[in-house]
């Protein structure tokens, strides 16, 4: 599986240098008498296979696909459509010849009745998603196109959505008793109890509360969510017991094994970890059958090339990833880590096999989620059992739920019981200190690197001539673990860094000194989601920033100041700047309430301070003057002039022009950066300004598309007359811009367009 894995990631990557090394490595193969000759053959040719599938299988995303306003398909409904309340979202396949129209995610702005299987017909806009505003951020394109999907198709009406047939029979009733188990479930049961059991039980996270969710992911147990081999375990572990009150044999005990992993992977619409689970449930029950028991490394191994020969581009899915360094993880490392204590004790054995498990998904953790959980080697001692006992009591109530809903609540209750035991355990550990971390995201070397290791420390238990590199091993994984804890404050030193945030139609910038203070000026907002915790905090965990200096708010417009709240709320922070013109603001309460309520020391802003950050590093406030002369926020919004050497920048939040014009005398041209206004509204044209000031680039912070037509191509006229290079998040994702005071370079997100 391994070198079929390597083929995939050579075509993923591009990597045709490597790929030459490989093909010159077969060819001395090919001429060397070596008792290992076979091996590496058979290696470089599942390598070549790799390479194959995935190039012939999954086609490269075409940056030149084009919105169609108005667009029809017709085809059956693919996935199991899900609703959150606001918006029902199922894959459609359409059945078109084109590779990026084949199939189709759907995003109705309703409550479509429709169900898996279901033929119909659609009209609405067709849409490529857009690529990942910010570094770190999920790059929901890519998942897509993993996937096969291309376009978006956003539907807003009911009357643009037909059905022309219902699903077969079989999916029809299959889909009926889901549904069935679901709604007794959340009548027996709280609404919390009852989202976590389905979440358990089905995957996904429906229903449960953002924060919580959180707690989930801070203490190690958020694939309880992410249905796989622990539940086809548990779910196995009925069936036999069932099985065995009947006193059928080993033919009977195959068969019903068989029919109720296919069945339920057909219920929860068959995700990668259920596909790799059951295929490894069959061929334990085959292996059981034959009287062969053992080979556990090989059955997880043929099942991963069983999948990734379907699919090769499951490879870079990330419940596939984690459920399979997990299950190998147990499967490798268990072993070896027990002999390591010769006196045989069930409470190390339970302490040992999450442990194996974790170690295994460190980097993985780290890489997709920015959080380091020590505390979940506890949380999974407690809850893996716990959960095990409510996913098999909710099997059984489902099982009931067609024959006696009575019956069935029967076994709900006591499930509920067992999530609310979860939820303290959670409490507890999230507690601690030392709980969780974050940390900035490793490179794919260093999680190779990580991985190597760990395979060293493996085969130099298993080989007694290797056994003497097991401490070393040992020690390079601390010492590798020691640096992806490292505070972010310890890199990029000698450099002032200044990065505008993606947050849509909004502000929100980073600013970090040479020394390694980090700075956030206003932190985004909008009506529709939760930015500061969907887009900035991400981003600061991405970047492994644990704490903020100082936090500064312009004014308190929604689009700036909203993400603020969340910030302070969940990032210790050393103080809180504002403008002391707008101290008395209502739309502040939000943040003085938080700002309280974490003792967070407030500082009041305005014209002709100048605070002294570092020795060569300062950050002056030129507007507004101390009191309120009767203006609206945005007259009262604060501008402040950064400044390291020869590199200096103006952020000026959403200030009209005469505000502008009003300190052009104390900027001394030419200005390194410019952060446009008001999202580069008609309000900000101030030529004279531009051309006083001289910009070397001008940065304009607004949503893609957006209702407001912002920037106004008069603002961008006037700022390219000046001679500014235009750079936009809308177009171009998060823009950074280093210094070391005397040269700077700048880094957009997207590649700039043609």
């Amino acid at each position: 599986m391994l070198s079929l894995a390597l083929g995939i990631c050579l075509a993923y990557f591009q990597a045709w240098f490597w790929t030459a090394v490989l093909a010159a490595t077969a060819v001395v193969a090919g001429a060397v008498r070596s008792q290992y000759r076979p091996h590496l053959i058979a290696g470089l040719a599942a390598t070549v296979v790799g390479i194959m599938i995935y190039s012939w299988n999954v086609a490269p995303f075409p940056h030149d696909l084009e919105e169609q306003p108005r667009f029809e398909a017709s085809g059956r409904i693919d996935s199991i459509p899900t609703y959150d309340g606001e918006k029902s979202v199922f894959l459609l396949d359409t059945g078109d010849s084109s590779p990026y129209k084949h199939r189709l995610r759907v995003v109705c702005l309703f409550e479509a009745d429709f169900q898996r299987g279901d033929t119909v017909h659609l009209e609405g806009q067709l849409k490529p998603p857009r690529p990942p505003g910010n570094p770190g951020q999920f790059d929901f394109q890519a998942y897509l196109a993993n996937q096969g999907i291309y376009y978006n198709l956003n539907i807003k009406k009911a009357a643009n959505a037909h059905l022309l047939s219902s699903a077969p029979p079989l999916i029809s009733w299959i889909d009926s008793q889901r549904s069935r188990a679901e709604k007794l479930v959340r009548q027996v049961l709280p609404a919390e109890e009852a989202a976590i059991l389905l979440g358990m039980i089905w995957g996904g996270r429906t229903g449960i509360d953002d924060r919580q969710y959180e707690d989930f992911q801070k203490t190690g147990i958020v694939h309880l969510f992410s249905v796989g081999g622990l539940h086809v375990g548990f779910l196995l572990v009925l069936i036999n017991w069932l099985v065995s009150l009947s006193g059928a044999g080993s033919k009977g005990r195959f068969i019903a094994g068989v029919s109720g992993l296919l069945l339920y992977g057909t219920m929860v619409g068959w995700p990668p970890p259920v596909m790799r689970a059951v295929l490894m449930g069959i061929l334990g029950l085959l292996a059981y059958l034959s009287g062969r028991e053992n080979g556990l490394l090989n059955g997880l191994s043929l099942s991963g090339a069983i999948i990734l020969l379907v699919d090769p581009a499951l490879l870079f899915d990330l419940s596939f990833q984690l459920t399979m360094l997990a299950t190998g993880g147990i499967v490798c490392l268990f072993p070896q880590m027990r002999t390591l204590f010769p006196r045989r004790s069930l409470l190390i054995d339970l302490a040992l096999i999450p442990i194996s498990a974790e170690l295994a998904i460190i980097p993985l953790v780290a890489y997709h989620f920015n959080i380091l959980t020590p505390g979940s080697i506890i949380t999974n001692i407690g809850t893996t059992y716990l959960s095990g006992a409510a996913v098999i009591l909710g099997f059984v109530a489902s099982l009931l739920s067609g024959v006696s809903s009575s019956l069935a609540a029967l076994f709900l209750y006591p499930a509920g019981m067992f999530i609310q035991l979860i939820l303290a355990i959670v409490a507890g550990v999230k507690a601690l200190p030392g709980a969780y971390l974050y940390v900035a995201t490793p490179t794919v070397l260093g999680v190779s690197l990580y991985y190597a290791i760990m395979t060293l420390a493996f085969i130099s238990l298993r080989i007694e001539a290797w056994r003497a590199m097991f401490r070393p091993a040992v020690g390079l994984c601390f010492i590798w673990l020691m640096v992806l804890v490292l505070p972010a404050q310890f890199f990029n030193r000698g450099q002032v860094e200044v990065v505008f945030i993606d947050v849509g139609q909004g502000d929100a910038i980073l600013v970090k000194s040479p020394g390694g203070r980090f700075i956030l000026v206003d932190g985004g907002g909008s009506q529709f989601f939760d930015v500061g915790a969907d887009v900035v905090l991400p981003y600061l965990h991405h970047r492994g920033i644990r704490n903020l200096d100082m936090v500064i708010s312009t004014h308190p417009d929604l689009d700036h100041v909203e993400g603020l709240t969340k910030v302070i709320a969940e990032m210790p922070v050393t103080c809180l700047g504002l403008p002391a013109s707008l101290a008395e603001a209502e739309d502040y309460q939000a943040l003085y309430d938080t700002a309280a309520q974490r003792q967070i020391p407030i500082v009041y802003l305005y014209a002709g301070q100048s605070l002294q950050l570092e020795e060569d590093f300062h950050m002056d406030v030129m507007h507004p003057q101390k009191e309120n002369n009767d203006g609206d926020s945005n007259q009262n919004s604060l501008i402040l002039l950064l400044g390291y050497e020869r590199f200096t920048a103006l952020l000026t939040g959403d200030v009209p022009a005469e505000e502008l014009v009003s300190i052009g005398d104390r900027v001394s041209p030419p200005l390194t950066i410019l952060k446009l206004p008001h999202h580069g509204s008609k309000g900000s044209l101030a030529r004279g300004f531009y051309q006083q000031v001289k910009p070397a680039a001008a940065v304009i912070s607004a949503g893609l598309d957006n209702p407001f037509g912002h920037p106004h191509p008069q603002v961008v006229s006037a700022v390219q007359e000046s001679g500014a290079r235009i750079l936009r998040t809308d177009l171009q994702g998060a823009i950074t811009i280093r210094s070391n005071g005397h040269e700077y370079q700048i880094q957009t997100q997207i590649a700039s367009p043609p």
